[in-house]
């Protein structure tokens, strides 16, 4: 359904719809976290569901147009779906884990890896130079007005997406390196 919404977002170019996706797979991490249950969740499982949201939320602060987003969401949930699908497959079918394996590796490595570190690029380089460029970032205001450099600017929003995203980022390349494995 999230797949759905942000596709049908992207190409009828509407940002409500695809605030309806990222609204619908901000719930979904919900709904999985309180369904697995804590001792259930290995702590990655519990680490991305609460890195996740967090991204999702901080994305809709940022000028980065809303299609990079829709096709970010696009990447994860397609390919959130291919591995639940994968587990169906090593649990219930006579298929050689090799292969299941083997196949789910390049679609992780591309849906997960790949695509999803192009748009991270795309959105830093974005936030930043909105913001004034890298070097605007360890600026602060001193009491008197003026600039004194080597100190960082006031914490806002834009770190704690940063930081989200590069969580989530090095997450999708450990998986992805224990599928290979």
């Amino acid at each position: 359904a999230v797949t759905t919404l942000a596709c049908a977002a992207w190409l009828l170019g509407s940002p409500s719809l695809a605030l309806h996706a990222f609204c619908l797979e901000v719930s979904y991490e919900i709904f999985d976290t309180f369904s697995l249950g804590l001792q259930r969740m290995e702590p990655e499982t519990l680490i991305h569901h609460i890195v996740s949201p967090i991204c999702i939320i901080c994305s809709t602060q940022t000028d980065v147009d809303f299609r990079v987003l829709c096709h970010l969401c696009i990447c994860i949930d397609l390919s959130g779906s291919i591995l639940g699908f994968s587990k169906f497959l090593l649990r219930f079918s006579h298929i050689s884990a090799t292969k299941i394996y083997k196949r789910l590796f390049y679609i992780y490595a591309l849906l997960r890896v790949a695509l999803p570190l192009i748009d991270s690029v795309i959105i830093v380089v974005r936030e930043v130079t909105a913001k004034g460029g890298f070097f605007a970032r360890f600026q602060s205001i001193v009491e008197d007005g003026s600039t004194k450099h080597g100190y960082f600017a006031r914490t806002d929003w834009t770190q704690l997406y940063f930081w989200a995203m590069a969580v989530l980022n090095a997450f999708n390349i450990y998986f992805c390196l224990v599928i290979r494995a």
